[in-house]
């Protein structure tokens, strides 16, 4: 029988020996084993055993299939998207559900240990709430963690691997970590002194929504990137919102696209006379993209070549 607990921030639970708000988890023995989510505060989901059956969404599995751990089934939205599926095949692999629907009997019957996605201690973050009560009490929902920056997500996940069985210290991993670090001074350096301001969007037909403030958007800019764009609301929704009669007054050099690629087609009139579109100094990113060291890299490389080939056009 799995155990769900919601403690207070930061209280430990004195048979559990925690020492702090992080990843945590009790020697496997008769009273199982607990895992304090890193993300969450005061989440803490207990098992008899170690989960090995699991279920996860896309987002999930495109962060652990690097540590190894493979899914009995998956669910939910991108699981066709290279972007952030990479080169991941799933073609193996049952699925219970997908966009924004689950097949909650069929989940059941393969009695996963786990279930695990983007949400909250609650459930996962498109389903309702009944739906929600529903897959909770087929398996513990784990939250697939959230930091305030692209580094401490990565951490954040790699608790999530470990806690499941993972070797977080194998030498992929530490060379995952090194190419980072390489791609971060590579970026660095390549934006230093251009004068380029870049702009993160997702463009769409009623608006131009903007990434200010989104842990992509922070990362660049602690490597020295200028950001432009609307700033994120108070609350609610993350995503500046642009009105595309106001695009042009944001002088962006160069644009990324979420999920943008070889066959992007978007277009409009006042998205085409943008300089940065007219200059075709394009790149993409991804705001649900996999929380690794590889898959930063990769961006962080492709993104410094696409400054270094790029001029002030603002």
């Amino acid at each position: 029988m799995n155990r769900r607990l919601i403690l207070p921030a930061c209280l430990a639970a004195t048979a559990l020996l925690l020492t702090s708000c992080s990843a945590a988890e009790t020697p496997e023995g008769a009273d199982g084993v607990t895992f304090a989510h890193p993300s969450i505060d005061g989440l803490e989901l207990s098992f008899d055993t170690r989960p090995a059956s699991l279920v996860m969404d896309c987002y999930a599995y495109s962060a652990l299939h690097e540590y190894g751990l493979e899914p009995d089934a998956l669910f939910g939205f991108d699981c066709e998207n290279p972007f952030v599926m990479g080169d991941i095949d799933t073609s193996g692999i049952d699925f219970v559900g997908k966009d924004g629907e689950i097949d909650v009997e069929k989940l059941a019957e393969l009695r996963p240990d786990a279930i695990i996605g983007q949400g909250t201690a609650d459930g996962w973050s498109w389903f309702d709430e009944d739906v929600n009560a529903q897959v909770t009490r087929v398996a513990d929902f784990i939250p697939l963690p959230k930091g305030t920056s692209v580094d401490e997500s990565i951490a954040f996940v790699r608790e999530v691997a470990e806690f499941l069985g993972a070797d977080v210290s194998s030498d992929a991993i530490t060379s995952s970590d090194d190419d980072l670090a390489e791609a971060k001074e590579s970026f660095r350096a390549a934006i230093d002194g251009t004068g380029l301001n870049v702009m993160l969007t997702s463009p769409s037909k009623e608006m131009l929504y903007t990434g200010v403030g989104l842990v992509q958007a922070d990362l660049l800019e602690e490597l020295g990137a200028t950001i432009v764009g609307a700033e994120p609301p108070a609350t609610g929704n993350p995503w500046g919102q642009i009105a595309w009669e106001d695009a042009s007054s944001y002088d962006a050099d160069v644009i990324l696209i979420e999920g943008y690629g070889d066959d992007y087609a978007f277009t409009t009139d006042l998205w085409d006379v943008l300089p940065a579109v007219k200059a075709d100094q394009l790149g993409a990113w991804g705001s649900k993209g996999a929380m690794t060291s590889s898959n930063y890299a990769a961006w962080l490389n492709d993104l410094t070549a696409l400054v270094t080939a790029s001029d002030k056009v603002s």
